[in-house]
Formats: structure tokens, sequence, C-alpha cells
């Protein structure tokens, strides 16, 4: 059994493109050392992430994620385990998308991403890093 965690987060910043190769250089570090795999998902100051590993290793990747200061807010979606990895062959896998690319996802129209994360059941959450 593998354990996962999802959650998604609020940029503090707005991010550049060296923003995010750091923070993916330091996840993927991390997660490689620590047999960590999972995807993350940028959407217009949005993180969407699953982490998949050993759920302690999982857990203390998690709280430090929620104490980085690039965050101004995260919230944990749901967490469990599955038989398998989803991601088993990526440190950090990493896509930016649009929010029209979540509406096109949805067939239909959110307004923001936050509206979005806010009314996605965890399963539509998942689906869409998979995507």
């Amino acid at each position: 059994m593998v354990f996962y965690l999802l959650y998604y987060g609020i940029e503090s910043f707005k991010f550049k493109q060296k923003d995010f190769e750091e923070l993916l250089e330091q996840a993927r570090a991390r997660n490689e050392k620590l047999n960590i795999t999972g995807k993350l998902i940028y959407c217009e100051g949005t993180f969407i992430q699953v982490l998949e590993g050993n759920e302690a290793d999982v857990k203390d990747v998690y709280s430090s994620i929620i104490q980085d200061s690039r965050m101004v807010a995260t919230k944990l979606v749901t967490t469990g385990n599955v038989e398998s990895r989803h991601f088993g062959g990526w440190s950090m896998d990493f896509k930016e998308i649009s929010l029209n690319t979540i509406n096109d996802f949805e067939n239909c129209t959110h307004p923001d991403v936050s509206d979005y994360i806010n009314s996605a059941p965890a399963i539509k959450l998942l689906k869409l890093l998979t995507k």
C-alpha cells in the first residue's frame, strides 16, 4: 500500500520562472531522497499537489509545505492508501494550466480557481492531476 495526500495552496507572491525552478529543484531533491512521488499543478496562483509514499515521510513533507513562506494558505483535501503509485516515474511532475483548461475539463465555467477548488470533490482534483 502507498499513502497519498492531496492538498492545495495559494502563493504568497506572484511566482516567476526562477521561483518555479527553485521550488521544483528543492522538491525533487527532497522527494527523491525520501522516495516520494507526485504531481504539482499550478493554476493562476493556486497549487494543487498530490504526494505519494511512506505515510510518515509524506506527512513530514506536507508539514514543511504548510510552513513554507511561499504559501499564504494551504488546505488538506484528502489522504488515503492506494495499491500502487500513480506518479511512480516522477519525484515531482509539474504542469502549469489555465482556468480555461479546468473549465474545458469540467465542461462548465468557473469564475476563478478558488471557486473550482472549493466546489470540486477530491476525486475531481485527483482526475485533474492525472490529465
